[in-house]
């Protein structure tokens, strides 16, 4: 039987996607390229754009259903980070298949531009869904539940998703989550509990939404984020599951990103009474500045939350 949802999908409405208020640091600017369909798609109207990408609502023709067409920014003329973004993701999510995880049907290129098809997820996002109201607290553990089955699902494949936020889980027809937006993934040892960085990483810059980004990777140290990175993610999305807001947000990124380094969190149950113990004690253990004092597996969150 599956997962029972936290959301009414009786309207079954295929919502447009707000704007991400939580643009990423990484995030570059372009112009949208011609509404011109790849072979084999019908465009139908624009679902929405980030700084890489703008997608589309589109009829695969061939296997008549709807899809939602991806494509590069600025096409032909996209830089390399542009590109090599758009590849991650294509290559990361072609590699998955887990119920809560976006299905990729195509990935390829047309007159320069380079796309990929994915499902189609008529009900938006967890974003616009939450919009800074709490779910009920067995929703929020079963939704949040889910995610990290689905994170686990890519950490056992090597790849850490980097960019978990209520943003990036689209809701399907039947109400169910789905892990999207790969592309700022990073590829890590397929270990079962993923901590083994590859030995290819380096510090470097920040990328990633401040208000969900582990504290190693709000301070740039590539070499140490790891699927505990997911983790704290998951315990961040958790937490405005249960209060309507994410642990931290401030007036601008930098302070935000200060806040994760340097500041604990607020109690759940201060922000909202109604937070039963034992989900604020989950939420603020994936929350631990040190990982190693985090679940030891987005499996392990999955299990107690399932409890």
């Amino acid at each position: 039987m599956p997962d029972a949802s936290p959301f009414d999908t009786s309207a079954g409405s295929a919502a447009r996607p707000r704007r991400d208020p939580d643009a990423t640091l990484a995030d570059v600017g372009g112009d949208a390229p011609g509404a011109e369909a790849p072979p084999g798609y019908e465009l139908v109207r624009e679902l929405g754009r980030g700084g890489m990408g703008v997608v589309y609502l589109a009829r695969q023709t061939a296997a008549d259903r709807l899809v939602a067409l991806k494509m590069v920014l600025a096409g032909s003329h996209a830089g390399d980070v542009e590109r090599q973004r758009f590849r991650t993701e294509a290559q990361a999510v072609a590699g998955l298949s887990h119920p809560h995880i976006v299905q990729v049907y195509e990935v390829g290129e047309h007159r320069g531009v380079p796309f990929f098809s994915l499902e189609y997820c008529p009900d938006g996002s967890l974003d616009s869904k939450l919009d800074g109201t709490p779910l009920r607290p067995a929703a929020a553990a079963r939704l949040v539940a889910q995610l990290a089955r689905a994170a686990h699902a890519a950490h056992l494949q090597g790849v850490v998703h980097r960019d978990l936020k209520p943003g990036n889980v689209l809701i399907a027809a039947d109400g169910s989550p789905k892990l999207t937006d790969f592309g700022l993934a990073k590829r890590i040892d397929a270990v079962p509990d993923g901590n083994s960085p590859s030995p290819a990483t380096q510090t470097g810059s920040v990328v990633g939404t401040p208000s969900y980004m582990a504290p190693e990777q709000a301070r740039g140290a590539i070499k140490d984020i790891t699927a505990a990175s997911d983790v704290y993610a998951l315990g961040a999305v958790l937490y405005e599951c249960l209060t309507g807001r994410p642990p931290f947000r401030a007036a601008s990124a930098f302070d935000t990103v200060r806040q994760v380094i340097d500041t604990e969190p607020v109690a759940p149950s201060q922000l909202n009474a109604k937070t039963p113990t034992d989900l604020e004690v989950v939420a603020l253990k994936c929350l631990q500045k040190d990982p190693r004092k985090r679940y030891e597996s987005a499996a392990a969150l999955a299990d107690d939350l399932e409890r």
